[in-house]
């Protein structure tokens, strides 16, 4: 029998681990489909043996591996994509499961149980576990599944093994991410901490052989504890080990801590004794954080302030490690182009670059991941988390009428959180812009100022259309609908057929409706203007956006 705790943790999970898990299903048949087109091009694998070490390692790759099914999972699936998923649902799983139910003031429900407080603990760090355990075994299902569809002669051995690697890594962050929820109390910051680690450990293991400095740090990266030796390719090794050690030493700490803190039930309190204690914790900003509060804005964009620092930062040292890795990639640009040629464009379609031979100009390089690859993923994932929290989750917990209590329109209230939502956007594409303004200038790329600063506004009017889908779907469909899981579909989708479209011309009439294609075109967003398709970004998010604010205006409210 389950116990109840654990039980419970994994039913409030099951949604986004379906979400999750048919987002990773997708991506592995994605890459599946990709690895069979590059492997049957001609010199190609020739080609790659005489390419120099430090370029494929800009790109990631593995030159070692990179031709076989495995080295190509290992440096697109598991490098990057499969962690990204798995630490961004267990960072967020870990950060709420206690210190939001301490933060609502619903912990004390649930110790006032018969139960130990190190069970409770015990048994939520373990639903997360279990949660993302699910997650990994969805993924490693697919590889099974894909790979004899796909002739990628995969070990059953090696799939079991970079699985089980995936998901310690992920319990590692999560792990991470408790200690610091249990230090301070709040979500926000168990969240904003484990997500900076997790950044900051993937940089240094990732670009250490770029960077003879990180070496320093490399041993201590569980990013190279998961990665080493590639467990694709040669199973299980101390690896997984220390993963599996540090994991547990950090639930250790985290329990110990959760059992000797006193718990905050501040939203329970009288509101006298509450403002009062605020008072006295908060007395040199409570005017400032007074005057926030004010109106369902500046409440957003407050609520939103370690996400923006925190997101833009992130994409913002991406941006400036491109920079930095030009010149290098500029030495030896005649292997670059080499390297674009032999790949089939089917490749670069699928990850938005229609024009693969821009790559060696440094807007195509910067663009390639910073405007087309990961900047969107992680922009687009920022604008539906801010409106899924600020409409979405409200509405669900009941706040919803607070906010409504105000002497000013549901329509206003409404409209007002949604602005907050595209203000907090703005300041993260603003972070990402000066970060490449600088380092345009710092490494010389003589890129054109105004391009820069057109393709940060093309990148975030890209996230606010999706965002306002995310608003139109919450609106129609109410708190319960997968708002934001049918816009990730959707966003996938588009992104998908822009890609396929540039090459098909079955698809080639279709492309046109996807908003990727209004705003990547055919060209890097860092070699071209203002185009006049992002207006249509912008109609479309300003339309959806609309259409959600009447349809909740007349619509009943969910208490």
């Amino acid at each position: 029998m389950i116990p109840a705790i654990l039980g419970k943790t994994l039913r409030d999970r099951r949604r986004a681990v379906m979400g999750f898990g048919l987002g990773i299903v997708a991506l592995a048949v994605w890459l599946g489909v990709m690895f069979t087109v590059m492997r049957e091009s001609d010199d190609f694998s020739e080609f790659m043996n005489n390419l120099p070490a430090g370029l494929l390692s800009a790109f990631g790759i593995d030159s070692a591996t990179f031709l076989s099914a495995a080295g190509f999972l290992s440096s697109y699936l598991f490098t990057l994509f499969a962690p990204l998923f798995v630490l961004f649902f267990v960072i967020n799983a870990a950060a709420n499961e206690v210190m939001a139910e301490e933060r609502d003031g619903l912990i004390d429900m649930v110790l006032s149980s018969p139960v130990t407080r190190t069970r409770v603990f015990l048994e939520k760090t373990a639903g997360v576990a279990l949660a993302a355990l699910a997650l990994v075994a969805v993924l490693t299902v697919s590889l099974l599944v894909v790979d004899p569809i796909f002739d990628l002669s995969l070990s059953v051995n090696g799939v079991l093994a970079a699985g089980l690697s995936l998901w310690l890594l992920g319990v590692v962050f999560a792990a991470l991410a408790l200690v610091a929820g249990t230090f301070t109390g709040r979500s926000v910051m168990a969240g904003g901490v484990a997500g900076s680690l997790a950044f900051l450990t993937w940089f240094v293991s990732g670009f250490s052989d770029l960077y003879p400095p990180l070496e320093t740090f490399d041993r201590a990266s569980p990013f190279t504890w998961y990665q080493e030796p590639d467990p694709l390719t040669n199973g299980i090794g101390p690896g997984q080990l220390w993963l599996a050690a540090t994991a547990a030493v950090l639930i250790t700490v985290a329990t110990l801590m959760f059992r000797r803190r006193d718990l905050s039930t501040e939203r329970t309190l009288p509101a006298a004794t509450r403002i009062t204690r605020l008072a006295r914790k908060r007395r040199g900003r409570s005017v400032r954080a007074a005057w926030l509060l004010t109106g369902s804005f500046r409440k957003t964009v407050w609520d939103r302030r370690r996400s923006v620092w925190g997101w833009g930062g992130g994409l913002g040292l991406l941006t400036l490690v491109l920079f930095s890795v030009w010149p290098t990639i500029a030495s030896d640009a005649e292997a670059l182009s080499g390297l674009i040629t032999s790949l089939p464009r089917e490749v670069f379609a699928m990850f938005g670059m229609s024009d693969p031979a821009a790559i060696v100009t440094p807007a195509g390089f910067v663009s390639s991941r910073t405007y087309q690859a990961i900047g969107p993923i992680l922009i687009i994932m920022f604008v539906v988390r801010g409106v899924s929290m600020a409409l979405v989750k409200e509405e669900s917990d009941g706040a919803f009428d607070l906010a409504l209590s105000v002497p000013s329109s549901r329509k206003g209230v409404i409209a007002a959180k949604a602005t907050g939502v595209a203000f907090s956007t703005g300041l993260v594409i603003v972070v990402v812009t000066a970060a490449a303004v600088f380092g345009n200038l710092a490494w010389e790329t003589d890129l054109d100022a105004g391009r820069i600063l057109a393709a940060g506004a093309g990148l975030g009017l890209l996230g606010l259309f999706f965002g306002g889908l995310t608003m139109v779907a919450w609106a129609f469909g109410g708190p319960s609908f997968p708002a934001a899981r049918i816009t990730a579909v959707v966003a996938m989708a588009t992104f998908l057929l822009n890609g396929l479209g540039s090459l098909t011309d079955a698809l080639e009439a279709a492309r046109v409706i996807s908003p990727f294609y209004w705003y990547f075109g055919d060209a890097p967003p860092l070699a071209k203007g203002f185009e006049p398709a992002y207006f249509l970004l912008l109609a479309g998010a300003l339309a959806m956006g609309s259409a959600a604010v009447m349809r909740i205006d007349r619509r009943d409210i969910a208490t």
